[in-house]
């Protein structure tokens, strides 16, 4: 089992097969990367890969996100 930040698994495998590997769109990974999300990714052994998003509580919308980009981009 290994813990890597989502910028670096993808810098290791690609956009599109992490994508994959998460049940998510390649352009969901593409956002939490450009709006800089602090997502750690554990890859198993056998593969699969479970995602987690670290971030403070209570947590703020940024001001230049409105808060339903912020509640959809939540999930990943």
């Amino acid at each position: 089992m290994e813990n890597v930040s989502l910028n670096d698994l993808v810098s290791k495998l690609g956009q599109a097969r992490v994508a994959r590997a998460l049940g998510v769109k390649p352009a969901s990974i593409a956002k939490a990367i450009r709006i800089r999300r602090n997502i750690m990714v554990m890859v198993n052994d056998d593969g699969s890969c479970v995602a987690k998003e670290i971030r403070p509580f209570p947590s703020k919308v940024l001001e230049n996100q409105d808060a339903a980009e912020a509640i959809s981009s939540s999930v990943v």
